[in-house]
């Protein structure tokens, strides 16, 4: 069954165990579920401290994919982290389903699993439904309901959520805690540009529609050498390494950087966060370098406008958005002229000078 039949589902289930309880008084436990990728968890971690906020006596528990869980792990506000739905085994008061399965969906309707309380991502998209903001306000709007004063569950509707996170800056600050064992990590890969700044290029996207052609990416960075005085450390995982090689044999300058298996996800944040310059296509690590506010040029494909945009005031966004998007993101309806093919090195080049300053 498909994802709109699963939020049309949460829905019902959090009416129903609203109408049963829906009693927010002595909160003394929440589980946040997000069973997502890294980008989508960025765009989620300010929920954690208004949660811990509005609940001060509460444990926090986030219910999240087990490689994305280094994300998190030093957040003040998460006290627990479990990364298997079967070790969801009592009951929450509250349960938040920022992105859930249907497996999560039924654990809210066992009577041993079942909250008092239960907020879901299907109610708020559908009142947004043809106005998707920014998921940074998407993921407020789903726990408002939360916020309010009383006891009891409040409404919420799409505009006034919309008008409160865009107002107040402290609602839509993100921010992630790396330790000092990973920051100490992080110095250890910036070793690899000697004394010189650098700037990280990640050539990889989970669609390969995403993907700004490897020719230019190997331009940019020969400019960015000899015009910016920037060695370009080309990042990736091992998956992304063929990619990488590519841009090298069509004459990239820089190094290479392929994450080590099982490395922490906060320690690339911190050697994302020593870098000069960050220039990506949309994928999760261009959600890190927006939270660490380093300057970043973001290069867009055939994704939806606004929802994973960067935020910081250090960013620029290169987005052709023609009639056909958003898409699918497997096959393209106009292989000779594609999205992401029409933004030009000229282009990116301009936005790294205005980033730069």
């Amino acid at each position: 069954m498909g994802e709109k039949w699963l939020y049309f589902c949460n829905i019902l289930c959090s009416r129903w165990v609203n109408a049963v309880s829906g009693n927010l008084r002595d909160v003394k436990s929440v589980l946040v579920v997000k069973w997502d990728e890294i980008g989508d968890m960025a765009a989620a971690v300010h929920v954690f401290g208004l949660l811990k906020g509005a609940y001060p006596g509460a444990k926090i528990t986030v219910l999240c994919k087990p490689f994305v869980s280094t994300l998190i792990a030093g957040d003040p506000s998460v006290d627990e982290v479990i990364t298997d739905v079967d070790s969801w085994v009592g009951r929450y008061d509250v349960v938040v389903e920022l992105r859930g399965t249907w497996k999560t969906f039924w654990k809210s309707l066992r009577l041993r699993t079942m909250p008092k309380a239960r907020v879901d991502r299907g109610w708020v998209r559908f009142l947004q439904r043809g106005k998707q903001p920014h998921e940074v306000v998407t993921n407020y709007r789903v726990i408002a309901p939360l916020l309010g004063v009383g006891g009891s569950l409040v409404s919420v509707s799409a505009s006034t959520s919309a008008r409160s996170v865009m107002d107040q800056a402290d609602l839509i600050k993100r921010a992630l805690y790396p330790t000092a064992e990973d920051k100490e990590l992080a110095a250890s890969w910036m070793e690899l540009a000697g004394k010189q700044p650098y700037a990280i290029l990640h050539t990889g996207a989970r669609s390969e529609l995403r993907r700004w052609p490897a020719e230019r990416y190997a331009a940019l960075s020969r400019w960015l050498l000899s015009e910016k005085n920037l060695l370009s450390i080309w990042v990736g995982t091992a998956d992304e390494e063929a990619l990488i090689d590519e841009a090298f044999v069509l004459g990239a300058a820089g190094k290479k950087w392929i994450a080590p298996e099982g490395s922490s996800l906060l320690a690339f944040y911190a050697f994302i966060g020593g870098s000069a310059l960050y220039v990506g296509n949309e994928s999760g690590p261009l959600q890190l370098a927006d939270i660490a506010a380093v300057p970043l040029v973001a290069i867009y494909g055939p994704g939806v406008p606004i929802v994973f945009y960067p935020m910081s005031a250090r960013s620029r966004v290169l987005h052709e958005v023609l009639d056909c998007n958003p898409c699918g993101q497997v096959v393209c309806i106009r292989p000779s002229d594609r999205c992401i093919d029409r933004i030009g090195l000229a282009s990116v080049q301009l936005a790294v000078g205005e980033v730069l300053g």
